[in-house]
């Protein structure tokens, strides 16, 4: 996977961070859930900041933001029916984009 679209995927995943944020702000949201998308938007924040690092040390935060985004669903899930639908989507969509990447990375293909 070349640096660049490395760079435009973790920017992607940056953005679901940013409405998991969003999302997590309005409403009744457990707080082990808050901090959870709390913490994922802080890594992903950084990532995209961390863009010009070489690109193993992309690849070790990539890791790090599947990793995060399986605690932030793993929070979502439990937090279950307490959950605004927006919440729930906007979780999904940036675990789905973080482990659709770490795939990439460990598989070798391009974006």
């Amino acid at each position: 996977m070349q640096s660049q679209e490395l760079k435009q995927s973790i920017a992607r995943i940056e953005q679901c961070a940013d409405d998991a944020k969003r999302a997590a702000q309005s409403g009744n949201v457990p707080q082990d859930l808050r901090q959870q998308v709390e913490s994922f938007h802080q890594q992903a924040s950084q990532a995209k900041k961390d863009g010009g690092s070489d690109e193993n040390a992309l690849r070790q935060t990539v890791l790090q933001l599947e990793s995060a985004a399986d605690r932030m669903k793993a929070a979502c899930q439990q937090a279950g029916g307490n959950v605004s639908q927006d919440l729930q989507q906007a979780v999904q969509r940036a675990h789905d984009e973080a482990s659709r990447l770490k795939k990439q990375i460990q598989a070798g293909s391009p974006a």
